[in-house]
């Protein structure tokens, strides 16, 4: 991280959460303390910033001791890491120009306030607990695709193609919701709204998920 952006990320992380410390002495750089929610809960937060932040996504590693590492609990068994949501939802979530107290407030806060609810109820908030896999990517998209009413995998995944691109497709091609015409005459508008919000990058994760074996 370089020096300039560090010291702007500490300034406003010092304001907004003066529990946590930003360390940028080793690799990767990492925002360390405990976060505390309004009802005073609180659990410890060890942020790992990519050495690409900010394109790069933080990734929230959890202690097991106070959130255990299940995929119930949205966390991942072999690494702790926290599951805050579908790939392609994090720039919908966190835009391009946010900051790390964006992500935690956005992103880790949320959580946070999930599981918490889940250790003195056993079960997630109502509304607010997303499928795991394959079903929660289906979830996500189809809230991302909400203005084309209920749709099956398999139109999803024609969307998730497009979104996974590099470049903008052309209005040539064909339309991924199956009606046959072609883009510049059905959902253009559509698929150039979503490149706004979902990074290439993590389309393609979450498509490699949705049609692996």
């Amino acid at each position: 991280m370089k020096p300039e952006v560090a010291t702007a990320e500490r300034a406003r992380l010092s304001e907004a959460f003066p529990t946590l410390e930003l360390d940028t002495s080793g690799v990767p750089s990492v925002v360390t303390g405990t976060l505390r929610l309004d009802s005073g809960i609180g659990f410890s937060i060890h942020l790992e910033i990519p050495g690409n932040y900010p394109r790069g996504i933080p990734k929230l590693r959890l202690d097991p001791k106070e959130i255990p590492w299940e995929i119930d609990r949205h966390v991942y068994p072999e690494s702790g890491i926290a599951c805050l949501c579908v790939s392609s939802e994090y720039r919908k979530h966190w835009p391009p120009g946010s900051d790390l107290t964006d992500f935690l407030v956005v992103l880790v806060q949320p959580f946070l306030v999930g599981q918490a609810y889940y250790q003195a109820h056993g079960h997630w908030p109502p509304g607010l607990g997303r499928s795991h896999g394959v079903e929660g990517i289906i979830e996500a998209y189809r809230e991302l695709l909400t203005p084309l009413g209920s749709m099956e995998p398999p139109v999803i995944t024609n969307f998730m193609r497009l979104l996974a691109r590099p470049s903008d497709p052309g209005g040539h091609e064909t339309c991924p919701c199956g009606s046959g015409r072609r883009l510049r005459e059905c959902h253009r508008s559509l698929i150039t709204d979503l490149r706004r919000v979902v990074d290439p990058e993590h389309a393609a994760a979450d498509h490699s998920i949705l049609i692996e074996p």
